[in-house]
């Protein structure tokens, strides 16, 4: 972290190192391929809260208020087996669906919409969003287990009272089972983002981050063609100084909320 901070400052190629005092940082909020890749990348996390605070909550909630039995136990075991496969096998996988003779030009076409068909990862309008789309409809996997867990630790004797006083399934989920589990909510989203600000994996594979020359660049993928492609290893340091700079504040604002959420209670 100390070599990287230090070198942040320096144009570093491996042959030579001079220091250039804060021209890195300079360069990077200057510059217009930077920007985008950082408004991409807000772009994502916002799109993120939506997902991480809906989708598999919503299936941990259905999987939890079924009767325990054989029916539980296989729609939990369906959305918590997705997690075995790699990450990079599931972003291949959506980048083939996303192409011209694609899953998804080809329900279009069967379905009698061929004038929708879009070249997905190649158009400015779209190729963003079909990457914040991989993954649809984002129930399975850790998050899910997660939720799944938390909702089945709140206290059955909660539930069994607001039953007794008439409140409705969804009364319930709402009054009793969201706030119990706004912890284990916050620290999932608090993960969610440090996870997508360091990854650039999909925007890699899928697109290179394009099209264009910054279509659907990020942060990560910018620093790692920085150091790859340019061996301009200073400026790559700077912008993961940045990326450094954004996880810990991400970090020490749940640690603050815990903290106050735990003097609160």
């Amino acid at each position: 972290m100390a070599s990287g901070l230090i070198h942040s400052f320096t144009y570093w190629d491996i042959k030579q190192t001079i220091w250039i005092g804060l021209e890195n940082y300079q360069r990077m909020f200057n510059d217009p391929a930077a920007l985008t890749a950082w408004r991409n990348m807000l772009t994502i996390l916002v799109s993120q809260l939506v997902i991480v605070c809906t989708f598999p909550l919503l299936g941990a909630a259905l999987v939890a208020h079924l009767r325990p039995g054989l029916a539980q136990f296989w729609w939990r075991m369906t959305f918590i087996m997705p997690i075995v496969v790699p990450a990079t096998v599931v972003v291949f996988v959506w980048r083939w669906f996303y192409g011209p003779d694609g899953g998804v030009n080809t329900l279009l076409r069967a379905a009698g919409l061929g004038n929708w068909a879009h070249l997905w990862l190649g158009e400015n309008a779209t190729a963003l969003w079909a990457i914040i789309f991989t993954g649809f409809p984002w129930i399975a996997g850790l998050n899910f287990l997660l939720y799944l867990a938390a909702l089945q630790a709140v206290p059955e004797e909660l539930l069994d009272a607001a039953r007794v006083d008439g409140a409705s399934a969804l009364r319930r989920f709402f009054q009793i089972e969201l706030p119990l589990i706004r912890n284990q909510m916050r620290v999932l989203i608090v993960l969610t983002f440090i996870f997508y600000l360091r990854s650039f994996d999909a925007p890699l594979i899928m697109t290179n981050g394009g099209p264009g020359t910054a279509g659907t660049l990020v942060p990560g993928l910018q620093m790692y063609r920085a150091v790859r492609d340019d061996l301009d290893l200073g400026y790559g340091s700077a912008i993961g100084i940045v990326l450094f700079i954004a996880t810990l504040a991400l970090m020490l604002a749940n640690q603050a909320l815990s903290r106050r959420s735990k003097s609160e209670s």
